[in-house]
């Protein structure tokens, strides 16, 4: 009990202009004080942890969507330039005003997310969309890196192929878990599958994929998925309505 009045008096003192130099003070005296109180306190010590821990957390966060606020802004005024190549588009028109990037890793669960909201603005800006699909496969997706090399293989025979690969992988995300199912989601689009064995091995399909995840570094970016609208960046699966919001700040008439 003693214990707790001292740690009281410490926060009425610490009401006061010169609290930090006394608490320091009182600390630098009584150093068993603090920890005799959790001793006896156990619990409420816990509670008062994790209260500040969802503080930090949730400050974190605000911070966090902030500075992605301010990063939206400044990108609206001065676009994000990625790499924009005719031989890499999945599909669209070249002059279309819409112009997306995504970056993703096909087995990453917030990839698969953010790929129904992809689909729900590809129905709803069909015909005015540019679409460009790049690979940032991450380390602890063991079937990340597979599925990337498949779906340039598909690519390199018929994008519309590719288009129903790319689709296919990410509506059915929770089967990746062998090369089989990569090799049945390409035999299932139509794909030469003697063609597909070949390409997977060549230098320009690993290029092309080592290039996406060198870009994607310079960017700054640090996760998947990143989708870029017209040179502005969202982080993470966003809902529909936020992607549609960049649109209609970055386009006239997208609709």
């Amino acid at each position: 009990m003693t214990r707790i009045v001292l740690l009281t008096m410490l926060l009425v003192m610490s009401a006061c202009a010169t609290k930090d130099a006394q608490i320091a003070e009182y600390l630098k005296k009584n150093p068993k004080a603090v920890f005799d109180v959790i001793e006896e306190n156990p619990e409420q010590f816990v509670e008062v942890v994790n209260k500040a821990a969802r503080k930090a957390q949730q400050n974190a966060q605000q911070k966090q969507r902030a500075d992605l606020k301010k990063q939206q802004e400044e990108q609206i005024v001065n676009p994000l330039k990625p790499k924009i190549e005719e031989s890499r588009r999945l599909f669209g028109d070249k002059t279309a005003k819409i112009t997306i990037v995504e970056y993703a890793d096909f087995q990453c669960p917030a990839c698969r997310m953010a790929h129904k909201s992809l689909d729900q603005i590809f129905k709803q800006y069909s015909g005015k969309i540019q679409f460009y699909y790049k690979h940032f496969p991450l380390d602890f997706h063991p079937m990340a890196q597979p599925a990337a090399l498949y779906y340039e293989a598909v690519f390199k025979q018929d994008r519309s192929k590719a288009r129903k690969f790319y689709d296919l992988v990410f509506e059915n995300q929770r089967d990746l878990k062998d090369v089989d199912f990569l090799r049945k989601m390409a035999k299932k689009v139509g794909a030469d599958m003697a063609k597909v064995a070949k390409d997977i091995e060549s230098k320009d399909i690993r290029y092309n994929i080592d290039a996406d995840m060198s870009e994607f570094e310079k960017m700054g970016f640090t996760g998947t998925p990143v989708i870029v609208v017209n040179g502005v960046a969202l982080h993470g699966a966003q809902p529909v309505e936020e992607i549609e919001k960049i649109i209609a700040l970055t386009t006239v008439d997208s609709k």
